[in-house]
């Protein structure tokens, strides 16, 4: 297995802009509710691209469907249903409200990760076959 810094660095990076969008900017919501949801699936992306060498779209649409699964979780309330205490690091994890606009950053992030990966980090197929 071969570590690829460069995914790694840029995970790390996402990693600490989501620790000040929890601090410095909790009080922002559009930074909160938005870019935050953005963020995570970026730091998803890089963090397994890091270890694996995944295709680009094919992790794209990995991390896109585990993240609509997640949300799915927070439709039908399951971290209610588990019993899990609000605020503890599974409830936070799992979250709590669904929202159709964190499904839309999901993709936004997913396809910039894809994007910036197949074009600029990698170099190899492009993710959206230009003709």
């Amino acid at each position: 297995m071969r570590l690829r810094t460069k995914h790694l660095l840029i995970a790390l990076l996402v990693f600490a802009a989501e620790i000040l969008v929890g601090t410095v900017f909790a009080d922002v919501r559009f930074i909160r509710s938005y870019l935050s949801d953005f963020l995570v699936v970026i730091l998803l992306y890089h963090l397994i691209k890091g270890f694996r060498d995944d295709k680009p779209l094919t992790l794209a649409v990995a991390v896109f469907v585990f993240s609509c699964l997640v949300e799915a979780t927070q439709y039908f309330h399951l971290s209610d249903a588990l019993g899990l205490r609000r605020g503890g690091l599974l409830s936070v994890l799992m979250g709590t409200s669904f929202s159709w606009i964190d499904i839309i950053m999901y993709f936004l992030g997913c396809s910039t990760s894809c994007i910036l990966d197949s074009r600029i980090l990698s170099k190899t197929t492009p993710c959206i076959p230009l003709k």
